[in-house]
């Protein structure tokens, strides 16, 4: 084996040249083929996510015959009525000429239409000094679908929540759930109002109806709740008044 790398480092420069193209080649060749991975013979699809405006936005990016990948921009063709129209007067539009649609090789969803009203829950509502609580959000979000240029995309948004409980207390998790399974607990130790807040990075996860998961770029979508919670301090009780003396 050895004699072999002396020979390709040191012998004819010409079999070193094949060698080292034949080398670049077949990483190219390697490299290529996973990175279009959720290609057709002829397109390619791109997922990302536009935080600004709470959007998941897929592209279809077409191959042109030389190899070279393009964006085909959406065209709008106008199809010319078949026969004269002679509107009335006071019905000008009547006969405007129909516009047909080609499907688009670009689609916007707002992330944000799909998720639901989100309530904020404490359990219990009414919070005692060194008792835990117990916090949550609900409900949970559906999947949805998203169609784009011969592609079926399934689309699932995935929470992870900063939470804030107002008196400096943060922890980091999930949207929780209700007691007694909730795993966001968080005990006061003094009495006063607090804010308890999350704020809910929405990621986004994109499936084919190949079953073949397409990277999303871009940066997590970011929505806030809130909701005001007293904590009250604990109140003894007297239980008994009565004691008994020793004989």
């Amino acid at each position: 084996m050895a004699d072999d790398n002396s020979d390709l480092s040191s012998g004819d420069p010409v079999k070193r040249a094949i060698a080292l193209t034949i080398i670049t080649i077949t990483l190219f060749i390697t490299s290529w083929g996973s990175a279009t991975a959720q290609c057709t013979s002829n397109s390619c699809l791109t997922v990302s996510t536009d935080a600004d405006n709470s959007d998941v936005v897929a592209t279809v990016i077409k191959r042109a015959l030389a190899g070279i990948n393009r964006t085909v921009t959406p065209v709008v063709s106008v199809q010319e009525p078949v026969s004269r129209c002679d509107p009335p007067v006071d019905f000008p539009g009547i006969c405007a000429p129909p516009v047909v649609r080609k499907p688009s090789p670009l689609t916007r969803e707002s992330v944000r239409e799909h998720v639901p009203d989100l309530l904020l829950t404490l359990e219990p509502v009414d919070a005692i000094v060194g008792l835990p609580i117990n916090a949550y959000l609900r409900p949970l979000p559906a999947p949805f679908t998203l169609l784009v240029g011969g592609f079926t995309l399934y689309i699932t948004l995935i929470p992870s929540v900063q939470w804030s409980f107002g008196d400096g207390a943060e922890r980091s998790g999930t949207l929780g759930g209700p007691y007694p399974s909730g795993s966001m607990v968080h005990t006061f130790r003094t009495a006063n109002r607090f804010r308890v807040s999350a704020r809910v990075l929405w990621k986004v996860s994109a499936v084919t109806s190949e079953g073949e998961e397409v990277e999303v770029t871009g940066d997590a979508i970011v929505l806030n709740y809130a909701r005001l919670i007293t904590v009250r301090a604990a109140r003894g009780h007297l239980i008994s008044t009565s004691s008994k003396s020793r004989p």
